[in-house]
């Protein structure tokens, strides 16, 4: 998104000026706590830097550079009993150092995506011990690697090149517990739906100990230590609720190209559907390498440049990329079978869902205040917007499934439903503009808008 080049209506927040092109990575919709009360803002992480909106006009308030920002924590640390959602941003002013104090549901999530950028803040960030270990790796080998108890999850590093492989981030962790029987070993959990990976090392104890420290202090979560297990078990459930047959043995299968940041050339896989799970196979082996049950699939595009690429969205962030000679026919049976599965959002599209634009995570839905507004934006665009960046925002924060509130509620302050909805749609239709010059991006984003 392109932001606001001056510094109207922002109050000045350090001695850099708003940027002019920064891209939104992920937003959230927030509650700022000072003197004057609470109220809501829009907390966009950028590439660039931190801003926060006025969420019913979209008007930039504060902007931070991240050569300006200090530290993003948690204001209270493990209440469990008593959840404390509140969260603390500092960063210079001017000479001296300022707060601001703001809490969210998704507090976890939002420092999680604001630490992925703590290199270039303004105070170095402490990075946790380092320790040579092994993973478990899908083809039985145990492979070399570096783990970091870092602030935001358990990093896996190259040994060689010292290169990030994968993160295990504290907010998508169930739990951690010991393998007894495997010298070393011990299982992190993921919360989705239990997949477990395995690791070894002789710091096992005080890597465990760090990881539960570092969830607490930097994202406020405790990390649970779960009870010990066998390697049978890790064996025979390592992928959770989806360790059964049923979920691993295939309905079809399509040979593909898989492309990674990790290898220069693509490598040759299996993409096998079942009934409710994608699984990724090693073609000599026919070892497992992935599982990803359908319900986490968020939306499929079918590039345009290339004829053969395809790339899967999950709604827990992760981008898969592959190539097929049969890509369409590939793209009807994962669409057939997401829905089959009970996922009614899934979609084809040829661009990318615009994460920065949503106002909280994938996985969830939005609240009823931002589809509401972002209904009233089709109609009355904020200043800076056209009618395209309104469009695009309504399919950001609205399912494709459709609204989810769109009956008009029994209150005396409740908003008309229906004559939003009618606004919105006579919008759409006045300015569907000439469908032969019109992008064929926005050209898509007025399709998907009236399908929603």
């Amino acid at each position: 998104m392109v932001l606001y080049g001056s510094n109207e209506g922002i109050p000045s927040s350090g001695s850099s000026s708003p940027t002019e092109c920064a891209e939104e990575m992920c937003s959230y919709m927030v509650t700022k706590h000072s003197w004057k009360g609470k109220y809501k803002r829009v907390f966009s992480i950028g590439s660039l830097s931190i801003t926060t909106y006025n969420p019913g006009s979209m008007e930039p308030t504060n902007q931070w550079m991240y050569s300006d920002f200090i530290s993003i924590l948690p204001a209270a640390k493990g209440q469990v009993s008593l959840p404390n959602n509140e969260f603390i941003i500092t960063f210079k002013k001017g000479k001296k150092t300022d707060s601001m104090r703001f809490s969210s549901e998704h507090r976890a999530s939002i420092i999680t995506e604001a630490m992925r950028f703590r290199h270039e803040f303004g105070e170095r960030q402490a990075e946790g011990q380092q320790w040579f270990s092994y993973k478990l790796h899908w083809s039985e080998q145990r492979k070399s690697v570096l783990l970091v108890a870092g602030p935001t999850g358990l990093e896996q590093k190259d040994p060689g090149s010292n290169k990030l492989l994968a993160s295990y981030h504290y907010k998508d962790l169930d739990g951690i517990a010991e393998v007894t029987d495997y010298p070393g070993g011990f299982v992190v959990i993921k919360a989705q739906f239990g997949r477990m990976h395995l690791f070894a090392s002789e710091g096992r104890d005080e890597i465990m100990k760090r990881l539960q420290e570092a969830a607490l202090n930097h994202t406020g979560l405790v990390l649970r230590k779960k009870d010990p297990i066998k390697l049978e078990k890790f064996q025979t459930g390592k992928f959770g609720q989806f360790s059964d047959d049923e979920f691993i043995t295939s309905i079809s299968e399509f040979t593909v190209q898989k492309l990674s940041s990790r290898r220069l050339e693509p490598v040759r896989r299996i993409l096998c559907l079942t009934e409710a799970t994608l699984l990724e196979r090693d073609p000599s082996t026919y070892n497992i390498i992935t599982l990803k049950p359908l319900g986490l699939v968020a939306a499929l595009v079918r590039g345009k440049e290339n004829p053969q690429m395809l790339t899967i969205q999950y709604t827990d962030g992760e981008n898969r990329s592959h190539l097929s000679t049969d890509r369409d026919s590939l793209l009807a049976s994962l669409l057939d079978g997401a829905r089959a599965a009970g996922n009614p959002d899934v979609h084809v599209r040829m661009s990318f869902l615009e994460r920065g634009k949503r106002l909280g995570p994938l996985d969830l839905p939005c609240h009823e205040e931002i589809e509401s507004s972002s209904l009233k934006f089709l109609t009355t665009q904020p200043i800076g917007w056209d009618f395209a960046q309104a469009v695009s925002r309504f399919n950001a924060n609205v399912s494709y499934s459709g609204l989810l509130h769109a009956t008009t509620q029994e209150h005396l302050f409740a908003e008309n439903k229906e004559k939003l909805i009618s606004s919105g749609i006579s919008a759409l239709i006045n300015k569907e503009g000439d469908q032969v010059t019109i992008p064929a991006i926005e050209l898509e984003q007025q399709f998907h808008a009236l399908r929603r």
